[in-house]
């Protein structure tokens, strides 16, 4: 989904005690458990098998890790713990249906904000770590593609480097975008990457875009069918570890009870039965307060709108059949949106708003109709009616994969949907170990920890995790694509008591979950001001 630029004005709740969902609809938009979503992604059709299993296995009364989660974060952690674990047994909880949380519902944009807001995260947290922040970011589109062709999917997921193209039709924010490219490209010399600034008629021309358009910057950046990237890992990884891995879908953890001399173990409280577990994987995102209540105003909800439309008949010009990816800065105050396509079928354009959706949402899930006005109408006014061409009329299905056929509407707009996104307060995921104090409670002694047993002697062996805990990612602002997979990876490797030295040398410490952290997030938040992404060329 995409980012947004203006913030709720909701007081932050206290750290609470409690242990069980909750939720505060003080800003419309539920913080408890993962809800059906109302709206129907495309992305989701047809369903991978595993999305809703055929027949539901008993969840099992221990496992050594529990996920909670089966996103873009659920896998990355799962793929890294199963294939660099010895023999762990691991279950994933997921409450609705697999990938049916914003990763499913997303724009399948991998568009890192470099540029954009290193400057303001110069001022902040220093130049070095400001370098260290971009450079995570931008490793995340080779890291994809390198993991789509090590499960060969890379045609299966539509995974591919595009043509990233920042549009601005606004002149005085042109000008400081290129004013910050400057520096970001002076401070990060050949780290930067390659951009190309465009200017008036250049930028209408070569772009095929609206005569209102008044500059571009292009860069390289990449895109992905999301959904069918989540499904294909987690389907492999039941088939090539069908002892160690097991999802369970419609499990809900309603409630984390901390351990007791008599179950020295967390005690997780499900819609299908209770499971306890030395490690607890916290990979909800948005919904990750509902389990841990410090969390509550630190990670906060928010609700954008995606569509699937069908690209006027002029539009290949502009956007390569799928080749290009853009991002529309219409407005020095109303963000973004953004713009991916589809390499096939109908060559969809997967649409979102930023700004436009994010006071509208209400507590149903479903879109606002501010957004859905907004999103159904803008492409032709952002290219121009000589680009844009004629409305696309629906082709006929030639075969019988088109499972969506009597789904979707019939004109320019195919699909609409909302989705969940997260916003963290201080601008940065959280990532790693979650303290006693945030978590509100005991982590199960270090005695609970998993370990192997010497086969002949049936004496302990060694312990196969890193102390007992709590465990996070989450909190990426709307920029998952570019935080989630190797933020969730490090998690792994941290919870196996890997050696670290290399994670530490690009992953950003500032990520890690801290009390002083979380209360300092919460003082120093100010609901009007953006904190980062793409959302923060121009704020104030």
């Amino acid at each position: 989904m995409g980012n947004c630029v203006s913030r709720s004005k909701q007081p932050f709740p206290v750290f609470s005690s409690s242990s069980s969902a909750e939720k505060n609809m003080g800003n419309h938009i539920s913080d408890g458990l993962p809800i059906a979503e109302p709206t129907t992604s495309f992305w989701t059709i047809p369903a991978a098998p595993i999305s809703k299993p055929s027949s539901q296995k008993n969840l099992p009364s221990h496992a050594d890790v529990v996920i909670i989660g089966s996103g873009i974060s659920g896998a990355s952690f799962a793929r890294a713990l199963l294939e660099c674990g010895d023999c762990l047994h691991v279950v994933m909880l997921e409450a609705q249906d697999v990938c049916s949380g914003a990763t499913g519902r997303n724009g399948g944009h991998i568009f890192p904000a470099t540029y954009h807001d290193y400057e303001d995260l110069k001022t902040r947290v220093g130049e070095d770590m400001a370098k260290k922040m971009v450079r995570f970011r931008k490793a995340h589109l080779d890291e994809i593609l390198a993991i789509t062709a090590e499960e060969s999917i890379t045609e299966y997921t539509q995974c591919r480097a595009v043509e990233g193209v920042d549009v601005y039709f606004d002149k005085p924010t042109f000008k400081e975008a290129q004013r910050k490219l400057q520096v970001y490209q002076c401070d990060m010399g050949e780290y930067a990457g390659s951009y190309t600034c465009y200017e008036g008629l250049d930028a209408q021309e070569r772009f095929h875009l609206s005569p209102l358009a008044v500059g571009c910057i292009a860069t390289r950046a990449g895109a992905i069918h999301p959904y069918r990237f989540v499904t294909s890992i987690l389907s492999r990884l039941l088939t090539d570890y069908p002892k160690e891995f097991e999802i369970h879908t419609h499990a809900p953890c309603t409630s984390i009870d901390e351990p007791t001399s008599s179950c020295p173990f967390y005690r997780l409280t499900t819609a299908r039965g209770v499971i306890t577990t030395p490690h607890v994987v916290h990979l909800t995102n948005a919904y990750a307060p509902a389990l841990l209540p410090a969390l509550k105003g630190v990670i906060r909800p928010i609700r954008e709108t995606m569509t699937a439309q069908r690209p006027g008949r002029n539009l290949h010009a502009s956007t390569l059949h799928g080749g290009r990816s853009f991002v529309f800065f219409d407005s020095p105050r109303k963000g973004f949106d953004y713009l991916t396509q589809l390499p096939e079928g109908e060559h969809e354009l997967m649409f979102g708003a930023g700004f436009e959706s994010r006071m509208d949402g209400g507590a149903n899930a479903m879109y606002g109709v501010h957004s859905a006005a907004h999103v159904g109408g803008a492409m032709p006014i952002y290219f121009g009616a000589e680009s844009w061409g004629a409305e696309a009329l629906p082709t006929t299905p030639t075969d019988e994969e088109d499972v969506g056929v009597g789904l979707w509407a019939q004109g320019r707009v195919k699909a609409i949907w909302s989705g969940l996104l997260s916003e963290s307060a201080d601008g940065m995921p959280w990532v790693g170990n979650v303290p006693v104090n945030v978590a509100g409670r005991k982590a199960p002694p270090a005695s609970s920890a998993p370990s192997a047993l010497n086969a002949s002697t049936r004496k302990l062996k060694s312990v196969l995790t890193a102390a007992p805990g709590e465990w996070i990612a989450a909190g990426y602002s709307g920029e998952g694509m570019v935080h989630a997979w190797l933020s969730s990876k490090a998690v792994a490797l941290m919870l196996l008591g890997e050696d670290l030295t290399e994670v530490k040398t690009w992953l950003p410490e500032l990520f890690s979950v801290t009390e002083d952290r979380v209360k300092m997030a919460k003082r120093t938040f100010k609901p009007d001001v953006v904190l980062s992404g793409k959302k923060r060329v121009f704020s104030p």
